[in-house]
Order: C-alpha cells, then sequence, then structure tokens
C-alpha cells in the first residue's frame, strides 16, 4: 500500500512539474493556428522556411508565434489571435549590434564573449530590447539591454 501511495505522489508531482515547466509555451501544428494569423504570416513572409508554430502567454493572453528562416536569419512573429503582430524577434550578427549595446556589456563583463544576439521590434519598427547571450568567467548569461545600452535584466543560463 506504501508503494503504490508513493508512486501516486511521485507520478503527480512529476505531472505538475512538466506542466507547469511547459506552460510558457508549447509547440503546436500549423492546423491549429487561427486562420488569421496563418493569412497574415503567410501575406507578409511568403518566402519563410524552416516554419514552426507555438502557442504561448504573451502579456497575460495566449498568443501565437511564428518562428522561421528567411534570407540567412531566424525570426520569432508574435500575433495575436486576430493576426495582429504584437512583437518581432529578430536574430543579429554579433558584428552588427550597435556601439552602445557593445560598450555596455564591455563595461560590465570585460571578459565576456557575445555568444548570440537578438532585437525585439514592435510592430512600428522601434527596437524595445536588445536579447544578448554571453559567456563569461565560466558562466553563460542572458542580457536585455534597452537601445542605448542600459541593462535592463541579467539571466543566468
Amino acid at each position: 500500500m506504501k508503494t503504490q501511495f508513493w508512486m501516486t505522489t511521485i507520478l503527480t508531482i512529476f505531472l505538475i512539474a512538466f506542466g507547469l515547466a511547459n506552460a510558457s509555451a508549447r509547440e503546436v501544428s500549423k492546423h491549429q493556428i487561427p486562420k488569421a494569423v496563418l493569412e497574415a504570416f503567410e501575406k507578409a513572409y511568403p518566402n519563410a522556411k524552416e516554419i514552426e508554430f507555438e502557442k504561448e502567454m504573451f502579456e497575460g493572453k495566449a498568443v501565437y508565434e511564428v518562428e522561421y528562416k528567411e534570407n540567412g536569419r531566424e525570426y520569432e512573429i508574435t500575433y495575436d489571435s486576430d493576426g495582429v503582430i504584437l512583437q518581432i524577434e529578430e536574430t543579429l550578427d554579433v558584428k552588427a549590434l550597435p556601439e552602445p549595446i557593445i560598450q555596455a556589456i564591455t563595461n560590465a563583463y570585460p571578459k565576456a564573449t557575445i555568444e548570440d544576439a537578438e532585437r525585439v521590434i514592435k510592430p512600428d519598427g522601434t527596437v524595445t530590447v536588445y536579447e544578448i547571450e554571453i559567456k563569461t568567467e565560466g558562466k553563460k548569461l542572458e542580457l536585455e539591454l534597452d537601445s542605448n545600452g542600459k541593462i535592463l535584466k541579467v539571466e543566468q543560463d
């Protein structure tokens, strides 16, 4: 009886933990995406390759993220269920980062190597933040910086 109790308890904890870990985003098929989202995406990005879809929460609302590649770059477009773009994430060549971003990272983490860079763009084309992955002193960090180079957030991977 005790064995059955513990097995049930462990299974329940595992299922809860697994569910919470995947609550923020989950991969979905093209057929699970609202028609308005698909039409908006396909019209705006007809040359997109390697397309993947996710459903996630954004600012308290269920949204759809379309990840794809085009012209050697990776993009993530976040849409609401009506097909309206909420934000765009674009990978950047590290060498193309603006000087204030590079300078801020160099000042805060002099021994860092920039490994990956993205910029988050509003629908009107303004950059909201830069998301930069760095490696420094054996640690991997993800930095979020504004356009002026101010570090807004630091997370350790």
